[in-house]
């Protein structure tokens, strides 16, 4: 009897949301407001310095928050979350802006006009530079910089708001300060400097976590002091994973005891638990850095900046780029120029040829009308045939090239790191192109992928002998069992170059010795690594062999390894909530700061189900922007509400962010939100005490650097950021069903999904 009542439960649509569900949208200030110079934040800075696309104009949510505020009420909406800027409103220490802050008052009492609660974020991944310089989160004095803040904001719109986030999303915070061995940058700033130890980081680590916790705690204290029934929490992002292998990896930080603990669980994550053996040791060889790449080696930062051209004949009768619709093009197999001929030119038909030797054949004998590749590549061509080619066109691409590493090697990568910059900037690079490239001579390519600063009190000595400028001279022995101690051992470096690329590597014709800037590249980086630039071995590689002779068999192992680094360490658990429940050490959460909420907060957007853990790359790929490749599985936030609901049993449970790009694993937007919302209707059936559910986001926006387009706008009404001055909102179909969700306090079915059960496991979905 109690199986047929369950499987009737399961299979009977569940009950509307009560009436006084918060329905929500909502915004973040760096993500929407216009950039202001005089005003930066650190993501400014870190968008620049990594040569990150900027926010530019954004939506223009300073000027037209009312626009989008009428958008949300015609929605039915009784939730507008926006976010303070803290750069705007406290410009310098101590000097708060009283504009500014009258502004936002105006944002809030305009959201209340139009019958919203106003929820208010201070800290949405954006601090003042100030705070920065300063000494940033892991300064002993952060908590008391962030309750002053709080305190000037709760005084001054404490009375049009009730209901506050402290920090957004900030278990995401940590990795500013510890990055996962897959990964070539911190993924969100402020970075450490170049050799920094991992004992360093996980050092910062822990004091980010003490501070934000004591930080919340003082600042809901101001907040309660100004307007006593404050709803005051924060919004973890939660991974998307089942319920009981989230109850494992929180496992995992719930039973730190000491700093050892946290430097063993982050070594799990930061550095690759199997070492790479390849048979080079870095790349040095026209290799360009591209996202694909990326996800098999650990790429340096750029030395030389080329682009996709043309070659043809000489006496070939194409007199422009676009005259090759309908015509052959050949490109390299594995090359960039491979991978970017189809978007180029969509009409070409592609000859893929093994080298370019090969490709002169082509063009020879008629069977390609012209050959793509990087404009370096094609002008050695050019100068060792005199008369029988030339380039045509322009430059049609920006191709920046880089030094590789294997995954994981990332003491490896900082030496390289610093060798390329010391290239750069001691007038070596500047001296080595006027030999083999000849006048004129450009500027080097810019530096990237710096700390917002680069230099702290807990910068080692070995740290700063990997910063430009350092003495020359053998470096420390770096520990056992890393890449780079393996190279210390052997005595030289291995590194695999080209040696038919005139100006980069290639024979000299008279000696037959190895000549080019990347070879005098090279052999900067074993001057920093051995103090003798001369302590180098050269491997030629063609172009299809670069990758491959940095891997081992090793490389079919990553998925796995990647798996056992997050599972395997508590810097991925939902460490913020665990905090909250009391399940923390002092170690990471101080005394007094366990219970410091009024509601439950979480973000959701991705996840897997227990039959599908084979998607945890996917879902990893996720958290970098890889949006439209994110696995769908509405069935984990049913799970992670039931779980929070259990930990928190007396505590209203908030969502503060749910939604999805145009497209994502095939789902579209607006049967994701039926799908997740059917979830949450179960899980308030169920008796979890969820309160509000707010939609990521009203309109499109600026996603933390990424250049816009479909896979990262997750906007309800459109905006065409980069191609539409006037900024219009345009709605889009998601739109009209969230306000019939709204309006019914529940989510209808589609065609698709009318046959299938409420269990999370809604037909067609690929999670």
């Amino acid at each position: 009897m109690r199986l047929r009542t369950l499987l009737s439960l399961v299979r009977k649509p569940p009950p509307p949301l009560p009436p006084r569900f918060l329905f929500g949208v909502a915004t973040a200030d760096h993500q929407c407001e216009a950039y202001d110079p005089a005003r930066e934040d650190v993501w400014d800075v870190w968008e620049r310095v990594r040569g990150l696309t900027p926010r530019g104009r954004a939506t223009d949510f300073w000027s037209r928050y009312g626009e989008d505020i009428a958008l949300a009420q015609r929605l039915g909406c009784r939730a507008f979350r926006f976010s303070i800027a803290w750069s705007r409103v406290e410009p310098s220490p101590g000097v708060y802006d009283e504009a500014a802050f009258e502004h936002y008052r105006q944002v809030a009492a305009a959201i209340r006009a139009a019958g919203m609660e106003p929820i208010a974020t201070l800290h949405h991944f954006t601090w003042p530079l100030h705070i920065e310089q300063r000494g940033g989160m892991t300064d002993p004095a952060f908590p008391e910089w962030f309750r002053d803040y709080a305190r000037e904001a709760a005084r001054r719109l404490g009375s049009e708001v009730c209901t506050w986030i402290t920090f957004n999303e900030p278990t995401q915070l940590v990795y500013g300060y510890v990055k996962p061995w897959w990964l070539r940058n911190y993924a969100v700033p402020p970075g450490l400097p170049d050799g920094a130890t991992l004992e360093q980081q996980l050092d910062r680590v822990g004091a980010l976590m003490r501070n934000l916790f004591e930080a919340h705690r003082l600042a809901r204290q101001e907040i309660k002091r100004a307007r006593p029934q404050a709803q005051v929490g924060a919004n973890p992002l939660l991974l998307g994973l089942p319920v009981w292998l989230q109850r494992l990896v929180d496992w995992n930080v719930t039973r730190l005891r000491r700093r050892d603990d946290l430097v063993k669980q982050g070594q799990r994550f930061a550095e690759r638990p199997l070492l790479e053996r390849g048979a080079v040791d870095v790349v040095v060889a026209t290799l360009t850095r591209t996202p694909e790449r990326a996800r098999q080696v650990a790429f340096s930062d750029t030395y030389y900046v080329a682009g996709q051209m043309l070659l043809v004949p000489a006496g070939s009768g194409l007199a422009s780029a676009a005259r090759l619709d309908g015509g052959t093009l050949a490109a390299v197999k594995t090359s960039t120029a491979e991978r970017e001929a189809p978007r180029l030119f969509p009409t070409a038909r592609l000859l893929r040829v093994d080298d370019y030797p090969a490709a002169l054949v082509a063009l020879e004998a008629g069977r390609a009308d012209a050959l793509l590749a990087d404009d370096v590549i094609l002008r050695g061509l050019v100068a060792a045939h005199p008369g029988r080619y030339r380039l045509l066109g322009e430059r049609l691409t920006d191709e920046p090239y880089a030094a590789a590493v294997a995954l994981g090697s990332g003491e490896l990568l900082d030496v390289v790191n610093a060798a390329v910059r010391q290239f750069k900037a001691s007038g070596a690079w500047a001296a080595s192109y006027a030999e083999h490239l000849g006048p004129p001579v450009p500027a080097p390519p810019p530096t990237t992928g710096r700390a917002l600063v680069d230099a702290g009190p807990e910068a080692s000595s070995a740290a700063a002998r990997t910063t430009p400028g350092a003495p020359a001279g053998p470096l420390p022995h770096a520990r056992e069992g890393t890449a780079l101690r393996r190279i210390q051992d052997r005595g030289c470096l291995v590194v695999a170059v080209k040696q038919d690329v005139p100006g980069f590597g290639y024979r000299d014709p008279r000696t037959g010795e190895l000549r080019g800037l990347e070879i005098d590249l090279a052999r900067a980086i074993a001057g920093r690594l051995f103090g003798d630039p001369a302590r180098v071995r050269f491997v030629p590689a063609t172009t299809q062999q670069r990758i491959p002779l940095l891997r081992s068999l090793l490389r079919f192992l990553d998925p796995l390894l990647k798996a056992y680094s997050v599972l395997s360490t508590g810097l991925t658990s939902n460490w913020w909530h665990l905090g909250m429940a009391g399940k923390l050490p002092e170690l990471l959460c101080p005394p007094g700061c366990a219970g410091q909420q009024d509601f439950v907060g979480l973000d959701y957007y991705w996840g897997i189900s227990t039959l599908r853990l084979d998607r945890l790359q996917a879902l990893l790929e996720a958290s970098i922007g890889r949006f439209d490749r994110a696995p769908v599985w509405p069935g984990a936030l049913y799970g992670m509400l039931r779980y929070y609901a259990k930990l928190f049993p007396r505590l209203p449970i908030l969502i503060v962010e749910n939604g999805s790009v145009d497209q994502a694993d095939g789902v579209e937007r607006a049967e994701y939100l039926r799908r997740h919302v059917r979830e949450v209707q179960r899980a308030v059936r169920a008796g979890a005490p969820v309160s509000g559910y707010l939609c990521w986001s009203i309109t499109s926006n600026r996603e933390w650097g990424l250049p816009f387009g479909p896979s990262n706008d997750f906007g309800l009404y459109h905006v065409a950021l980069d191609s539409d001055p006037a900024l219009r909102r345009v709605a889009t179909p998601a739109a009209e069903v969230y306000r019939d969700i709204i309006a019914t306090g529940a989510a209808k079915r589609d065609r698709d999904s009318a046959l299938a059960p409420d269990t999370g496991a809604a037909a067609p979905l690929t999670g």
